[in-house]
């Protein structure tokens, strides 16, 4: 999860533009998650917003970059947890309606890379809740909007974290690697 220094996702009108693009490392980064995920996770929202735009930077890509990872975004297997959603329009993608925690649980216990969740703080909530979080990475943007949608956002449980890594990106950008601890 991309997140600013004070905690959040997208600035107070819902934008993204604080995200700074043009850093090769942190570019080299998300290609490398991109190499080592076999599942994307997505609430419905997170879920449109990408759809917007994956499909569609593939066929007009902005960068020999953003082609070579729009390609590996459609091809990614999906899974969307939604009430509402009916139809899952980008390919290799489900929809989970209920019965999340068992699901979820039952994909992770397959073979295979890991899962991640890329956006959504509902999503966020709803996997902390159900303490279906094995990491949480967070990609810390050196700015404070001061205002927001926050990462974590309607927690009902405290839930006590350990740092098992860190990574510098380059212009202040780092990555925070946490574990839940057992309770």
């Amino acid at each position: 999860m991309v997140v600013s220094l004070d905690g959040f996702i997208a600035d107070a009108d819902g934008r993204l533009d604080w995200f700074e693009d043009g850093n090769p490392q942190f570019e080299q980064y998300c290609e490398e998650m991109i190499d080592s995920v076999g599942l994307a996770l997505y609430g419905r929202r997170s879920y449109e917003e990408m759809l917007a735009y994956w499909p569609s930077a593939e066929l007009n890509p902005r960068s020999a970059q953003d082609l070579v990872f729009a390609r590996k975004m459609n091809a990614l297997p999906k899974v969307v947890l939604s009430r509402t959603l009916e139809h899952a329009a980008w390919n290799n993608t489900r929809i989970i309606k209920e019965h999340i925690a068992e699901e979820l649980t039952a994909l992770k216990r397959q073979p295979g890379k890991p899962m991640v969740a890329w956006a959504g703080a509902e999503l966020v909530a709803t996997l902390t809740r159900l303490r279906l979080v094995d990491e949480y990475r967070l990609i810390i943007h050196p700015v404070l909007l001061g205002g927001g949608t926050p990462l974590f956002k309607d927690l009902e449980v405290r839930q006590k974290l350990k740092l098992v890594r860190t990574t510098q990106l380059g212009q202040g950008l780092v990555v925070l690697c946490y574990e839940p601890m057992t309770p």
